[in-house]
C-alpha cells in the first residue's frame, strides 16, 4: 500500500511537470525530424521500397513499421527502438528508409510506454517484436539470423537489456546504442541535484513511472507486487551482464550528453572486466558536442561508422 500511494502521488506530480516540459520536447523532436529529413535519399531504391505496418501483439502500441527492398536472396535486418523517456514516441521513418536503401530490412518498433505498463514490459515487447520479425522473415527477404538492434536513449536501454537478457548473442548479432540510458538508477540520481537540468529531471521522473516506485533498497516486499528494489535493479543493464553470452554492443554518447558516457563505460567494465566478453565486445565512443540519441547519427562520419560496425557484425 505504501508503494501504491507513493506511485499515485508521483503520477499526480508528474502530470503537471511533464506538461510543462512537453512543449519544448515536442519542438526538439520536430527539429530533429526536420534535420533527419535532409538525409539524401536513394531515388532508385525509394521507387522499389516497400513500407507497411504490422501488429506483433494485441496492445495498440505493439506494432512496427517495416521498410524493405525486395532482393533475390536474403538481407540482414535492423530493428529500431525509439527513445522518448519511455514516455513518448519518436519518429524514425527517415532513418528507417535510409537503412532500408542501404540494404537492410528495417523495422521501427513501438512498445508499451511507461504509463501503459511497468518494466519489464518494454523489454518483453522488444523480445516479442523480434520473435514476430523472425517468424515472418520470408515476407521481407530477411535473414532471421542476421539482425541487429539500434536503440536511441530509452530505446537504447531496452536494446542493451535485450542484448544481456539470457543468451542475447543467440538472439541478435549486436546492438547499437545512441545515448543509451543503461542505468535508470544512475539517471534517477543525476536528476536529483539542485543543478539538474529539466531533461535530467524528466528522465528521473519517468524512470520512477517505469518502475512504479522511488528507488528504495529497503523496499523488497513482494507480497502484493514485485519488489521495488528488484525492479530498479533489473532496469540497470550491467546487472545482467554475463560476458560472452551477451550480444556485442557499440555505444555512443556526446561529450555534453545529458545521459553521460558513464552509463556505457560501466556496462563495458561489467562485460569485459567482471565477465568474459572479449575486449572488443563492447565499444564505447564519445563524440564532440551535446547531441543526444538519434541526433548523434547526424554528427560528421557517424552514420558511416555505425553502418560499418553493423556490416561487420551481420
Amino acid at each position: 500500500m505504501r508503494r501504491y500511494l507513493a506511485y499515485v502521488t508521483l503520477c499526480t506530480a508528474l502530470i503537471a511537470a511533464l506538461l510543462t516540459i512537453d512543449t519544448g520536447s515536442s519542438q526538439a523532436t520536430n527539429a530533429g525530424n526536420a534535420r533527419a529529413a535532409t538525409q539524401p535519399a536513394n531515388t532508385a531504391a525509394a521507387e522499389s521500397r516497400s513500407e507497411a505496418t504490422y501488429a506483433y501483439g494485441s496492445h495498440t502500441r505493439q506494432k512496427l513499421d517495416a521498410y524493405w527492398n525486395a532482393t533475390s536472396g536474403t538481407q540482414p535486418g535492423i530493428v529500431i527502438l525509439h527513445g522518448g523517456y519511455w514516455y513518448e514516441d519518436a519518429g524514425w521513418a527517415t532513418w528507417s528508409r535510409t537503412f532500408a536503401d542501404a540494404g537492410y530490412a528495417t523495422f521501427s518498433v513501438d512498445y508499451r510506454l511507461n504509463f501503459d505498463a511497468p518494466w519489464p514490459a518494454q523489454r518483453n515487447d522488444a523480445l516479442s517484436a523480434l520473435t514476430w520479425i523472425k517468424s515472418n522473415a520470408a515476407r521481407f527477404d530477411l535473414d532471421p539470423n542476421r539482425i541487429v538492434i539500434l536503440g536511441s536513449s530509452a530505446g537504447g536501454q531496452i536494446g542493451t537489456a535485450v542484448a544481456t537478457y539470457g543468451s542475447g548473442a543467440d538472439r541478435v548479432k549486436g546492438v547499437v546504442g545512441l545515448s543509451p540510458v543503461n542505468s535508470p538508477y544512475r539517471a534517477w540520481n543525476d536528476g536529483n541535484h539542485d543543478t539538474s537540468t529539466a531533461k535530467e529531471r524528466k528522465v528521473r521522473d519517468n524512470a520512477a513511472v517505469l518502475t512504479r516506485c522511488y528507488p528504495d533498497p529497503a523496499d523488497t516486499d513482494t507480497s502484493m507486487h514485485p519488489s521495488c528494489w528488484d525492479t530498479w535493479k533489473d532496469t540497470v543493464v550491467k546487472n545482467r551482464a554475463s560476458g560472452a553470452n551477451d550480444a556485442p554492443m557499440y555505444l555512443l554518447h556526446s561529450e555534453g550528453d545529458f545521459i553521460p558516457v558513464t552509463h556505457s563505460t560501466d556496462l563495458e567494465r561489467a562485460e569485459e572486466v567482471d565477465h568474459d566478453m572479449p575486449a572488443n565486445g563492447v565499444t564505447v565512443e564519445t563524440i564532440p558536442g551535446d547531441a543526444h540519441g538519434g541526433a548523434i547519427l547526424e554528427a560528421s562520419g557517424i552514420k558511416n561508422k555505425v553502418l560499418s560496425w553493423i556490416a561487420a557484425h551481420v
